[in-house]
């Protein structure tokens, strides 16, 4: 059995749905049709919000992806950084046409700008590393489209602080041996060089530099049989490769995957692409250069650079490994003919 709230509850309900009815029903064809008309624009207007990325009560972003190249920092000689960025328009909202990007290093942004989305809500663009770089390590991208953020980080090793020249034509170095022939003075002597970094997270990096390569001669004869232990020692050769002769001084430019030398002659060579695990670089270098000014002895290049890249631009140096070779006129056993 019903309560009085009941029914006075259910009588209510039947005089508004009854005011309802007779709102409708008092209402004239023309005037149901407006109504209708007008019911179906606000719906229609709120479908294309939702379903057109131009087409809001206000611009924005609903969501926002931004995606470093998966290969930024790795191949050799690309100094440009890529980015890719997907969004979504919000909800109600139109898609913003136009967002902020920065890259930070450390904590502190080094370089900012802006990047452009089309109709479909994608984007991308480049930065010089010239614009940003500091040094090795760890560089954020954050990324800013209406009130709607993305950020993606990426490790760049492009600076050298010290560089290793392997003289892969002296008997003895790759296998870590001993040297039991010379290298004769018509040959061509292969420098592998590889530069390095105490703040890199790989073996070796390709960096961007310039500098110059000394060559010493030390004048004494071969020492047979000798390895590491005496090759790679100053204290055998005066105390340091400035004890020798300088016989010539090489000009160079590397620019991270290539680069070029040149004598002081004029004559100019360009670096071989060597791909050991990673690329480094390798020298050639050419005897009739500079071995008439001293003839046979012990040889060494001394390496001084700098970095093209980084806030870091004081100079740096290398060497041959080992430091010291052996140059002389062989015969047909491979041996030195007197001091020729």
């Amino acid at each position: 059995m019903q309560s009085a709230d009941d029914e006075w509850d259910d009588e209510e309900w039947e005089e508004d749905y009854d005011d309802d009815s007779n709102f409708l029903s008092g209402m004239s064809v023309a005037s149901k049709m407006k109504f209708a008309g007008g019911t179906a624009f606000v719906i229609l207007i709120l479908l294309s919000s939702m379903i057109f990325t131009n087409f809001g009560f206000y611009s924005g972003a609903g969501s926002l992806s931004v995606l470093v190249d998966v290969n930024e920092g790795k191949d050799p000689g690309d100094r440009t950084f890529n980015a890719n960025i997907l969004a979504t328009s919000p909800t109600f909202g139109m898609l913003a046409k136009e967002g902020d990007y920065s890259i930070s290093y450390e904590g502190i942004a080094q370089h900012s700008g802006k990047f452009e989305i089309n109709d479909e809500g994608r984007g991308s663009f480049d930065v010089d590393y010239e614009e940003f770089f500091v040094g090795n390590g760890q560089y954020t991208l954050k990324t800013e489209l209406g009130s709607s953020e993305s950020t993606d980080t990426v490790t760049l090793n492009r600076f050298a602080d010290s560089l290793s020249a392997e003289v892969v034509s002296f008997d003895g170095v790759t296998d870590d041996g001993k040297a039991v022939y010379p290298i004769d003075k018509d040959s061509s002597i292969n420098l592998n060089l590889q530069f390095t970094s105490d703040t890199a997270d790989i073996s070796f990096v390709n960096p961007w530099v310039s500098g110059t390569a000394k060559i010493y001669q030390y004048n004494q004869p071969f020492n047979e049989d000798q390895g590491e232990n005496y090759w790679d020692e100053d204290s055998e050769h005066g105390g340091s490769a400035e004890s020798g002769s300088l016989v010539e001084t090489i000009n160079f430019d590397i620019d991270s995957g290539t680069g070029t030398y040149t004598y002081s002659s004029g004559t100019k060579s360009t670096f071989n692409e060597i791909q050991v695990g990673q690329v480094s670089l390798s020298l050639i270098l050419d005897t009739e250069e500079f071995y008439d000014v001293e003839g046979s002895g012990d040889y060494t290049v001394v390496f001084d650079f700098t970095n093209d890249l980084g806030e870091d631009t004081s100079s740096k140096d290398g060497r041959t490994y080992w430091a010291w070779f052996h140059i002389c006129q062989t015969g047909s056993n491979g041996k030195c003919q007197g001091d020729n």
